[in-house]
């Protein structure tokens, strides 16, 4: 474009207005014939490249924001991974409390009935589920009812509830309960 614009305005004076047509008529056979590209072509060439760039100054821009995401989702992750070992560490700790409570002896339940002769699994409180029924209503004998108390015969003792289902013997006039004397 610049060439054409400079015969352009070369001949445009005065004296070559009158050569100014074929003048330009000459740069353009100039131009096609050595393959050169035309003003209008060049002019497309350069509006298509400024939208490149434009285009590629967004992708940079998205690439940047992308980047920062990531950084913060690494950083949430790094932290989800220190709780996720600290809760691990917490469970091992945990384990090893209760496989320390069971080498310690705690008191297991027993896996069948209280009741001598009885052979069923427990339920609840250790008693097999008619036995246990019993006990509730009070009418099992050799058992601290639920309510804490014993009654033989005319005989009464009204017991802390938290001896309630321990089995008990009578020596004489003693009440027996774990090996205490009430």
């Amino acid at each position: 474009m610049a060439l054409r614009d400079l015969f352009s305005s070369l001949v445009s004076r005065p004296a070559g207005r009158l050569l100014e047509g074929s003048v330009r008529a000459l740069v353009d056979d100039l131009i096609r014939d050595h393959d050169l590209a035309s003003a209008a072509e060049v002019d497309s060439l350069r509006r298509t490249l400024r939208e490149f760039e434009a285009r590629a100054q967004a992708l940079q821009a998205g690439l940047q924001e992308a980047q920062g995401q990531v950084s913060a989702l690494t950083a949430a992750l790094a932290a989800s991974d220190e709780r996720l070992a600290q809760a691990d560490a917490n469970l091992e700790a945990l384990r090893q409390a209760a496989a320390a409570a069971v080498e310690v002896g705690a008191p297991a339940e027993p896996q069948t009935c209280l009741v001598a002769g009885c052979g069923n699994p427990h339920r609840c409180k250790g008693f097999c589920s008619p036995h246990y029924q019993r006990w509730r209503r009070g009418t099992l004998p050799a058992f601290v009812r639920p309510d804490g108390t014993v009654v033989e015969g005319e005989r009464r003792w009204n017991l802390h509830p938290d001896l309630a289902g321990q089995p008990y013997t009578l020596d004489g006039d003693r009440l027996l309960i774990a090996g205490k004397s009430y």
